[in-house]
C-alpha cells in the first residue's frame, strides 16, 4: 500500500497549449469545458493587445475583452496528452444553440513544457514587442525629420525663385523706362509770321549792329 501510495504521488502535471481562443470565451469557461476531461490545475489565458480591441470598437465589433492563446494545466500530464490528442481539430459542440457549438478546438500537448516556461516565453515576448516599437517609433521620427527638411529646403528655394523673379520683373521695368525716355522727340517751335513783326524786328537788329 505505501509503495503505490508513493507512486500516485509521483503524477506529473501537464500542459496543453491553445492556440486560438474562441471570441469572447474567457479563463472560467475553458476550465469549465475541460474540467470534464479530467483534474486541472492553473490556467492561463494571454489578452490581446489593447490597441486591436479599441480599433474593433470604433468599427462597430464588441468592446469585450479578447484573448489571443492560452494554457491549460492538467494535473496528470497522461490526461493532457490525451485531452489534447482527442479534441484537437473538433467542434467544441453542446447543443445546438450554444455560443460556441460550431467553434473549433486548437489544443497542443506540450511535453517537458514548465508551468514557469510560460512567462519565460511571455517576457520575450514583451521585449521583443518593445524593440519593434522602439523601432518603430525611431522610423516614424527619422521619416518626421526628413520631412522637415524637405520642406524647410522648399521653402528655402522658393524663397530664392521668388527673389529672383521680383529682381527680373524689376529690371524689365527699370528697362521700359529708360526706352520711353530715349524714345522721346521734342517737337520744333516755330514762330509765326504776323504782320510783318518778324522782319521788322530782323531790321532793327541791323541797323544796331550796323552802327556799332
Amino acid at each position: 500500500m505505501e509503495k503505490k501510495e508513493h507512486k500516485e504521488k509521483k503524477v506529473s502535471p501537464g500542459i496543453v497549449y491553445l492556440s486560438k481562443i474562441p471570441p469572447s470565451m474567457n479563463p472560467l469557461k475553458i476550465r469549465s469545458l475541460l474540467l470534464q476531461f479530467g483534474k486541472i490545475g492553473r490556467v492561463y489565458l494571454q489578452a490581446e493587445d489593447e490597441s486591436k480591441r479599441k480599433n474593433r470598437k470604433k468599427l462597430g465589433g464588441t468592446s469585450r475583452k479578447q484573448f489571443t492563446e492560452g494554457w491549460v494545466e492538467f494535473l496528470d500530464k497522461k490526461v493532457a496528452k490525451s485531452v489534447a490528442q482527442s479534441l484537437n481539430c473538433t467542434n467544441i459542440g453542446g447543443k445546438k444553440r450554444y455560443y460556441y457549438h460550431d467553434d473549433i478546438w486548437n489544443i497542443k500537448y506540450l511535453p517537458k513544457f514548465k508551468w514557469g516556461h510560460i512567462s519565460e516565453k511571455l517576457a520575450y515576448e514583451k521585449a521583443a514587442r518593445e524593440q519593434r516599437m522602439r523601432a518603430e517609433i525611431s522610423q516614424a521620427k527619422k521619416e518626421a525629420n526628413f520631412y522637415l527638411e524637405n520642406v524647410s529646403k522648399g521653402k528655402t528655394i522658393s524663397a530664392i525663385v521668388e527673389k529672383k523673379r521680383r529682381k527680373r520683373k524689376l529690371q524689365e521695368e527699370n528697362d521700359v523706362s529708360s526706352n520711353v525716355e530715349r524714345n522721346f522727340n521734342q517737337k520744333s517751335v516755330k514762330l509765326a509770321k504776323t504782320d510783318g513783326v518778324l522782319d521788322f524786328s530782323t531790321n532793327i537788329l541791323s541797323k544796331v549792329f550796323s552802327t556799332l
